[in-house]
């Protein structure tokens, strides 16, 4: 029992990460389509990981316009990675 504990564990780091990876991935994507800095990439993905929310709605942003119209919370989440 104790063993099934640690494997769902260990399988729920591994999806997280992954998750994290698909949200910088997109970040990178979304900056060189859009003419913005990939710099802050790497703190959104930590920003929205572990909101499974936020990390759905940060990886549908393709524009802009997309960004200016998301949820207060997302734009909340990035916020403080733009100013860095």
């Amino acid at each position: 029992m104790k063993r099934s504990f640690v494997l769902a564990g260990a399988m729920a780091l591994v999806a997280s990460a992954a998750l994290a990876s698909d949200s910088q991935s997109a970040c990178e994507e979304f900056a060189a389509n859009n003419g913005v800095p990939a710099e802050p990439c790497a703190c959104i993905a930590d920003a929205v990981s572990g909101h499974a929310d936020l990390q759905a709605e940060q990886l549908a942003l393709v524009t802009m316009d997309d960004y200016e119209n998301s949820s207060a919370e997302l734009r909340a989440a990035i916020e403080p990675c733009l100013d860095e």
